[in-house]
């Protein structure tokens, strides 16, 4: 096996720390009805982490900055629109959707604006995620219910 495919130890704990967390701060914001609340609390608490680590991190290299600030800009325009639907529509089908359609337009948008290539095994992972989360938001409709708005809304 290729030593560059594989994950070290250290990076396979801080991603599956990474997934936990983020498991459990969506089940707290699930259980909160006022989601703008729920959104604030994520902030404050990513910013209270947050702060540590950019006094201990060495300063980004001068080429980094626009990824960044475009990375920090898209995340803004994400979850601004993602309270919009939580506010239009049921939890339970808005979060599967912008968690089923993130990989999906990053993979596109990687290849477009990159020119990154996927293997097959890697574009099937992402269609898989993408298409069983895409499954759990039509799951979630009510037998003859209309799609809620906002599976419409600009996303």
């Amino acid at each position: 096996m290729d030593p560059s495919s594989t994950l070290s130890l250290a990076v396979t704990f801080a991603v599956i720390a990474a997934a936990v967390t983020h498991a459990a701060w969506n089940a707290i914001a699930h259980g909160i009805k006022d989601q703008t609340l729920a959104f604030a609390l994520i902030g404050v608490g990513g910013i209270a982490v947050g702060i540590p680590l950019v006094i201990l991190a060495t300063m980004p290299h001068g080429d980094c900055w626009p990824y960044l600030l475009g990375s920090v800009a898209i995340h803004v325009f994400y979850n601004l629109l993602l309270m919009q639907c939580y506010r239009l529509g049921e939890f339970s089908q808005v979060y599967p959707l912008a968690r089923g359609t993130s990989p999906l337009v990053v993979t596109i948008l990687a290849a477009i604006f990159i020119h990154e290539h996927l293997a097959m095994p890697q574009i099937a992972g992402v269609l898989v995620v993408s298409v069983g989360l895409a499954t759990l938001v039509l799951a979630g409709r009510r037998p003859g219910a209309r799609p809620s708005r906002p599976l419409w809304a600009p996303a």
